[in-house]
């Protein structure tokens, strides 16, 4: 926390300056770009964490300042006004989370649609805001009233604004250190990872949203008393717009982007527009210059730049004591395919599948490519619907649900292609599997949470030749294929499910990381003792794991069985042949 500390002390000296050294008038103007920074770091936060880019955000600032007015018109008492206000920021952030946790349940994307709906807020609202002129006062607006507990709008007010950046920075900076934080950046990494550890993304992504939105609310009500006036255009596209572009100039990455995007390039053109003819033109090119030299932003680019010379210090995560059992459910359990089919159009995926497996053991799914050996998977979390038949684990219907619910029904999937958070270090990788199916909504806002690394985990990363305890620093973008896939069977397994979903593990390793991730699949087994569904090609693997052997071909169950009954069945000799290392 030295590092926030020591930021945030930087940023309160540099601000308070700004009076003493250019004077009242020059802190004023800057108090006006101080506060659409407020609004920017909310955007950045939300852009730049979970990959969602808000194009209406000038909605939630302009209709919170126009109910700061109303409310400085007719409510008298400082105490009332303050709660009143509270209550504005509060009820926009609950607009938020509502309208985003909607449109974004039952998908996994960030796309334009959001974007779109989000501008479509700034329209609607800077429309009746020109229009509702009893409501808003019209195109003339909303004033004629005083700033709160009447602060000098040239002097006092200014140190008020400065309170709320301190407070919006030290905010973000400590969340982006809380396990929230950790999960919110983990949205945009790789959101069907996040799912598959049984997180609801769609209310994550909405808590962020509701941030976002509070922080425009709070720039709102700051700026009706700054301005002692409120007009359409605090809530339209343009105020919009200018936000968005000082935030990604400034940088989306970096608390501080925002800050360095509105302060430096808003108030610069305040100062061009009425001096220079082609100010829009220098501004242009400054942005196209942040664009190729630094898509990160400027905060990023000098970011990258002290990194250079001073060298970050390694900060490995210690282990934490009393680290909570998983919450789900750990009896072992059969799964059960009635009739199940999958069809997509005219294709059919899965056709009238029926299989029974064991509760324990390791069952290995063999089959020609195409057979519907990753689709068998797939009905299992969520990924594909039956538009025929039954699937039920431990006796509980499980088909056609949201795949986080997958999760917490004790069942852990680990993927063909390596599914990891690339963006970020082994270390964070861990710390987010193990936050899944421990964490309770406390534990997120609670520090010591990212030290969690229970005992298997542990005894897991301690096994020798296993890669990852020498790479806990190192970006998993940087890390080999072979190193991926054990991290992402270590994340798998963290959760110490009852039921494993394994898709080739093995693939892309040599001979000598095939053996070692044979060996640690079968440890895993024994010591959990739950049941893994292993789906592998290279014959000698199935050999020296399989309890059960089943066979799909075109969709369907061939046969199942014993290794040795399988590779004298002439149905299977018929249609497949596997291969070895």
């Amino acid at each position: 926390m030295a590092y926030i500390a020591n930021l945030s002390a930087a940023l309160l000296a540099t601000l308070l300056l700004i009076p003493e050294l250019f004077g009242d008038f020059t802190a004023y103007q800057i108090g006006l770009f101080l506060i659409y920074a407020i609004a920017g770091q909310g955007i950045g936060y939300l852009w730049g964490r979970t990959g969602i880019l808000p194009f209406g955000q000038a909605a939630f600032f302009g209709i919170s300042a126009y109910a700061c007015a109303h409310i400085l018109l007719n409510v008298q008492s400082l105490p009332i006004q303050i709660a009143c206000l509270i209550l504005v920021i509060a009820a926009a952030a609950l607009i938020a989370f509502l309208l985003a946790s909607i449109v974004f349940k039952g998908r996994t994307d960030s796309g334009p649609f959001f974007s779109l709906i989000t501008l479509a807020l700034a329209m609607i609202s800077e429309q009746i805001a020109g229009t509702a002129t009893q409501i808003t006062g019209g195109f003339n607006g909303l004033g004629g009233f005083s700033p709160i507990a009447n602060l000098d709008q040239f002097g006092s007010l200014y140190y008020l604004i400065v309170a709320a950046v301190l407070f919006s920075t030290i905010l973000l900076l400590t969340l982006d250190r809380l396990p929230a934080g950790l999960v919110a950046r983990a949205i945009a990494d790789n959101e069907k990872r996040l799912q598959l550890f049984g997180f609801h993304t769609h209310m994550l992504k909405g808590a962020v949203f509701a941030l976002s939105a509070g922080l425009a609310a709070l720039a709102g009500i700051l700026f009706a008393n700054h301005q002692g006036i409120v007009t359409p255009t605090s809530t339209g596209f343009l105020l919009s717009a200018n936000l968005v572009i000082w935030t990604a100039v400034g940088g989306r990455y970096h608390i501080l982007g925002p800050i360095i995007g509105a302060v430096g390039i808003g108030y610069l053109s305040s100062e061009l527009r009425d001096s220079f003819v082609y100010w829009e033109v220098i501004l242009a090119l400054i942005f196209i210059l942040v664009v190729i030299k630094a898509p990160g932003g400027i905060a990023d680019f000098i970011h990258s730049i002290t990194r250079r010379v001073v060298s970050p210090k390694n900060e490995l995560v210690h282990s934490a004591t009393n680290v909570p059992s998983p919450r789900a459910d750990s009896t072992a359990q059969s799964l059960e395919y009635s009739a199940s089919r999958v069809q997509m159009g005219p294709v059919r995926i899965l056709n009238g599948v029926e299989l029974a497996t064991p509760k324990r053991g390791i069952v290995c799914i063999i089959g020609p490519n195409g057979a519907g050996k990753t689709s068998l998977l797939n009905v299992i979390t969520g990924a594909l619907p039956l538009v025929e038949g039954k699937l039920h684990f431990g006796g509980n219907a499980i088909h056609n649900r949201a795949p986080y619910k997958a999760f917490k029904s004790g069942i852990a999937r680990k993927l063909q292609v390596p599914s990891v958070f690339s963006s970020m270090t082994v270390t964070e990788n861990l710390c987010i599997a193990m936050l899944a199916g421990r964490a309770t909504f406390k534990d997120f806002f609670d520090t010591n949470a990212v030290e969690w690394r229970s005992q298997k985990l542990k005894a897991l990363l301690d096994t020798p030749d296993l890669p990852l305890l020498a790479s806990l620093n190192m970006p998993v973008s940087d890390l080999p294929q072979g190193h991926r896939q054990f991290l992402e069977f270590a994340m798998t397994t963290a959760s110490e499910s009852r039921l494993l979903l394994l898709d080739e593990p093995c693939a892309g390793l040599s001979p000598a990381e095939t053996k070692l991730m044979t060996d640690i699949v079968r440890k895993y087994q024994n010591e959990n003792g739950g049941l893994i569904l292993l789906i592998e090609h290279d014959m000698s693997i199935v050999k020296s794991l399989a309890d059960h052997v089943v066979v799909m071909h075109q969709g369907a169950v061939l046969a199942e069985g014993t290794y040795d009954a399988i590779r004298e069945n002439d149905d299977v000799k018929a249609v497949y042949a596997g291969g070895t290392k």
